[in-house]
């Protein structure tokens, strides 16, 4: 807020609401921060003016603005309602993703164990596929489970 008006502001105003500047106001709004923030104001509220006044601008009806109202306040309160549980169902999803992960891994060493103590011959798994790895990659899988779980529970 601008604490001294500009002394020429007012001819400024009129300027605008008739539409007919002079050279020296037109060279005043270059120069002069507050005028040419009063002519904008002023032309917006003259083209609102001629729109509503003709009758081309329709207002939408008061009813249906209350109604959405209503509807987005509903929303927002079953929002902030279902926000614990959305954060509960991330924290389970991630904790299942820590507990499932080693699995692949110790199912495949006890087979390994399994196949050397019964001695079947010939079966040689792969050394590459040891617990660590196997867990390794089981992380990617367990993330999508992950967010598969928190999609569902969030279209629920």
């Amino acid at each position: 807020m601008i604490a001294d008006p500009c002394p020429r502001e007012e001819s400024v105003l009129h300027a605008a609401r008739a539409g007919r500047w002079s050279d020296g106001l037109t060279a005043h709004l270059g120069r002069c921060d507050s005028c040419r923030e009063a002519s904008t104001a002023i032309r917006w509220m003259v083209e609102l003016g001629q729109t509503v006044g003709s009758g081309t601008a329709l207002l939408p009806d008061p009813r249906l603005i209350w109604l959405k109202v209503r509807i987005r306040r509903r929303s927002e309160a079953s929002w902030r309602t279902l926000l614990p549980l959305g954060i509960a169902c991330g924290a389970s999803a991630i904790g299942l993703g820590v507990i499932v992960a080693p699995l692949p891994g110790n199912a495949w060493r006890l087979l390994r164990e399994w196949l050397t103590g019964a001695g079947i011959a010939g079966w040689e798994l792969p050394s590459l596929a040891s617990p660590g790895p196997l867990a390794i990659a089981w992380m990617p899988a367990a993330v999508l489970l992950m967010l598969l779980l928190l999609f569902t529970a969030s279209e629920a």
